[in-house]
Parts: C-alpha cells; sequence; structure tokens
C-alpha cells in the first residue's frame, strides 16, 4: 500500500491555523480590543472566522488574542497556507468555516486581481448576515491611530448627520482653503452609516467614519 508523503497529508486535511504562541505587541491591543469589543460587539457564546496573511500575523494575532478574552469559539486563516497567491477564489476551507460564523473579521493586504476572492467572501457575510469587519491594507499605523477612535462618539456623530442628510435637499460644503461646493440630493437617496459600530445589516470596514447614499 503507498505511503502518502506528510505535505500531502496537509494539504488533503487542511485545519485553521494559529498566528502566536505567546508574544504579543501591547501597541497593538488597544485598537484589536478595541475592533472586537466595540465594533463587533463579540459574545462569548458567538463563532467567529478571522482571515489574515502573512504580512499582516502581527495585528491578527493581537485580533485573536482579544477573541481568546471574551471567550468565544473561532477559527484562523492565513491565506498563504491554504492557496497561491495572488488568490483567483477564496478557498472552500474559508468560506464554510465563515457560513459557521456570527462575526468574522478580515485582516490581511490585497494583492491583484484579487477582488473576485474577496466578492466570494462578502457574498458569504451577506447572505447568512455575519457582523464582518472589513480590514484590508491595514497596517501598524492605523491600529495606533485610526484604530483606536472612540467609535462610540463617533457613531453619535454620524447618527447626526444621517439623520440631518435625510431631509436634506441640498449640501453645501466650504473650507478654509478655498474647497467650494454644493450638490442637491434626491429624496429617493437611502442614507447607510457605516461608522464603524458593525451590525449584521451591513458590513464594514475598519476603521471607518462615514455615512454613504444607497439608491
Amino acid at each position: 500500500m503507498p505511503t502518502l508523503k506528510f505535505s500531502v497529508i496537509l494539504n488533503t486535511f487542511s485545519m485553521p491555523d494559529r498566528v502566536y504562541s505567546n508574544s504579543i505587541d501591547p501597541e497593538l491591543v488597544p485598537g484589536a480590543r478595541n475592533a472586537i469589543d466595540v465594533c463587533l460587539r463579540l459574545k462569548q457564546g458567538e463563532r467567529v472566522t478571522i482571515i489574515t496573511d502573512e504580512a499582516t500575523r502581527d495585528i491578527a494575532a493581537a485580533l485573536q488574542s482579544e477573541v481568546e478574552h471574551v471567550g468565544s469559539q473561532y477559527s484562523l486563516f492565513v491565506l498563504e497556507h491554504h492557496a497561491r497567491r495572488p488568490l483567483k477564489y477564496m478557498p472552500e476551507i474559508i468560506l464554510d468555516d465563515l457560513a459557521r460564523s456570527q462575526v468574522s473579521i478580515f485582516a490581511a493586504q490585497t494583492q491583484p486581481r484579487e477582488l473576485g476572492a474577496r466578492t466570494e467572501m462578502t457574498a458569504v457575510v451577506n447572505h447568512h448576515r455575519i457582523r464582518h469587519g472589513h480590514m484590508v491594507n491595514i497596517n501598524r499605523q492605523i491600529m495606533l491611530e485610526g484604530m483606536r477612535a472612540d467609535f462610540l462618539k463617533v457613531d453619535e456623530l454620524s447618527q447626526r448627520l444621517v439623520k440631518r442628510a435625510r431631509k436634506a435637499e441640498r449640501i453645501t460644503c466650504k473650507t478654509p482653503h478655498g474647497t467650494e461646493f454644493e450638490a442637491e440630493l434626491s429624496p429617493k437617496l437611502k442614507w447607510l452609516k457605516t461608522s464603524g459600530i458593525i451590525t449584521h445589516d451591513k458590513w464594514g470596514n475598519l476603521p471607518a467614519a462615514r455615512f454613504l447614499p444607497r439608491q
């Protein structure tokens, strides 16, 4: 009976990954905690899928550590362990795991021609109404700055802005540097708030602070 090589066994029975053992960069912890506790509002009884890559391992490790602090069940996948990059498709093992989760995070760097793979991922997110944090091209600087924002205050401000936008017929923008423009708003627009507080109704980018019109 032929003996399977160890590498073949690994490829056949691909399992979720782990990106750290003991060492977590303490400067990444506040931003990671903000993502898990505030933006995604992860609860102990929920399941999480974390998708990352080799270039973003440190950030993924901080996120993974915060998930473990909450006590939630999770799977973590390093893209390069499951498919050659740039990705032609999102690996099936990741999509299957994602479909079982209530919360998910994509913390990885983009590569050319990978939009289709990410679209496959977000299609599963939309279908199962997963609270998904999309941390595309996240880096250390963003973790130390944008991800340390007070997202509850950002959400409060966004709520006030979107409330006014829903009633406005015209908007004018002026800056001290000379920018000046005016736009008319259609009453048919349905404004969508993406302030960083993520719900099952719409996944969002992290960090985020904006609101968008949706036709």
